[in-house]
């Protein structure tokens, strides 16, 4: 990233995630820039989760088949992503925010990134401190709470943290809507049962 250092963004991102937000912003990175971006994001997310459930795997031996595809977290994680960029996007102009697509895309790309940092140090951590790891996990959910709340506040220049995390909580609820309607058409007649229902 020009003029950024990666490693004071991290630092940023931890420590003050409204200004890392704001610089990222500055960058004005073109749509082409950012897809690439994407794409190398679910792809390194995609093999972390794979390298921790090899690590750590699930006892269900069948869950743990789908765990371990590459290719269907690949697709899963893709989907996700974009439906959450898309969501973020929508719900916060909806409440008023004047973030663009662009802006909450370079937002949630970096997050995702950031997202692979922070699983590869809690992998480390979990082999080293086994013990600890449901604490770390934790934690690291909050921080990635806290980080993406002030994400999409700056993206949609609220002014209110509050207020983006009612974007948050909104934006999830869309997409929970949305899967259960998409499995609901595809599981419905596969099942025998009323797509409705």
């Amino acid at each position: 990233m020009t003029g950024i250092s990666l490693r004071a963004l991290v630092m940023t991102t931890v420590t003050n995630p409204a200004e890392a937000a704001r610089q990222l912003l500055a960058l004005k990175l073109n749509r082409e820039t950012l897809w690439l971006g994407l794409a190398l994001a679910i792809v390194l997310n995609s093999l972390v989760h794979v390298v921790s459930n090899m690590l750590a795997p699930l006892q269900d031996p069948d869950l743990q088949v789908l765990a371990g595809s590459l290719v269907l977290y690949v697709v899963l994680a893709g989907g996700s992503l974009l439906l959450s960029i898309a969501a973020v996007f929508q719900v916060g102009r909806l409440l008023g925010g004047t973030g663009s697509f662009e802006d909450v895309m370079i937002l949630m790309v970096w997050m995702q990134f950031f997202r692979v940092l922070v699983q590869v140090f809690s992998l480390i951590l979990m082999l080293i401190m086994p013990g600890l790891f449901a604490v770390l996990a934790f934690a690291a959910a909050l921080l990635m709470l806290y980080v993406v709340v002030h994400f999409i506040d700056q993206a949609h220049r609220f002014g209110s943290p509050l207020k983006a995390l009612g974007v948050l909580v909104l934006s999830a609820l869309a997409i929970a809507v949305i899967v259960i309607v998409l499995l609901s058409l595809v599981g419905g007649p596969m099942l025998g049962t009323p797509a409705y229902v």
